[in-house]
């Protein structure tokens, strides 16, 4: 595995592997595809404030992938924002995280950069394994931050500095971990998905795309006519709805925090949804909607108040 810049040379190849590979990166990025668009990436590739890289087969020097390094300043900063993707070939191959750990190395010992930021929609999930895989960190959250496939999308916020890289590339301790606290395991827990129970697929869309908002991330069904198992999202939440016997208890709760339970209820109750009529409620520690899909899970969406706590 090496890496290399872009060149004009690569035009063909590139987008031969782009177009092959679109159903594996829509909606998270949008390559070039055609000649123009490959000729202006790799112009604005030349710009000062950035800098591109291939990720190459070392075996017949296939591209398996790419990352760039955005928005690059210099001076008491000295940080970049990266934009990568693979190719369907290199899928599960574990190439984009070796590509990525190349990459990381010559920003930091080369291009001396400090720090590098990765903003990845929340329900990116291999996105978000890549980022967690070489060493990065979560920061935040970030509302309605890119424009991408025609609406403004969250974001999760993850970065990471040359002291972790050099830290995590010599010994492969975890970011988050000094060496004397590591846990035996090297377990590092990201986030919890829930899963809810379904049991007619119309039904959940119509609950939880058309009403709730949420946007359908991915499907799998392990052949046609099989159950289905499904990731559905709206910024931070991010649920899994299966069909499967035993994947999960019909009736189950989640409880999640947020900011603008209010405005959620307001909008929730603009929409011609005939099967519920939620209301607000105060508990004594915040203000709390409550919501019931098709199946008898319930969704709790809680907005802490500090003055009420004891």
């Amino acid at each position: 595995m090496g890496i290399r810049h872009f060149s004009a040379a690569d035009r063909d190849e590139f987008i031969a592997a782009a177009r092959e590979s679109t159903g594996q990166h829509h909606p998270w990025l949008s390559p070039p595809v055609t000649d123009d668009a490959y000729d202006s990436y790799l112009s604005r590739l030349q710009e000062p404030q950035r800098a591109g890289f291939l990720i190459c087969e070392l075996d017949g020097g296939r591209i398996a992938g790419f990352v760039t390094v955005n928005n690059i300043v210099h001076g008491v900063f000295r940080c970049g924002a990266i934009g990568y993707g693979a190719f369907a070939r290199a899928a599960g191959r574990g190439l984009m995280s070796e590509g990525l750990r190349l990459v990381l190395r010559h920003a930091f010992e080369t291009l001396g950069l400090h720090r590098l930021e990765a903003n990845i929609q929340p329900g990116n999930a291999r996105s978000l394994a890549l980022v967690e895989r070489a060493g990065f960190r979560l920061e935040g959250f970030s509302p309605d931050f890119l424009f991408i496939d025609g609406a403004w999308r969250d974001h999760e916020r993850w970065a990471i500095t040359c002291e972790l890289f050099t830290r995590r590339d010599r010994t492969g301790t975890p970011a988050g971990n000094t060496p004397d606290r590591a846990p035996a395991a090297n377990v590092a827990f990201r986030r919890t998905v829930p899963v809810f129970r379904i049991f007619d697929v119309a039904k959940a869309h119509e609950f939880y795309v058309d009403y709730l908002g949420c946007a359908i991330d991915w499907e799998h069904r392990f052949e046609p006519g099989m159950p289905l198992y499904t990731q559905v999202s709206r910024g931070g939440l991010v649920l899994h709805l299966s069909e499967h016997h035993g994947d999960a208890t019909p009736g189950s709760t989640v409880h999640t925090e947020l900011t603008g339970v209010r405005e959620l209820h307001a909008e929730l109750a603009a929409k011609d949804y005939p099967y519920l009529r939620p209301g607000l409620e105060h508990d004594g520690f915040g203000t709390c909607l409550t919501l019931t899909d098709p199946f008898g899970n319930q969704l709790r969406f809680h907005e802490p108040d500090p003055s009420d706590r004891p």
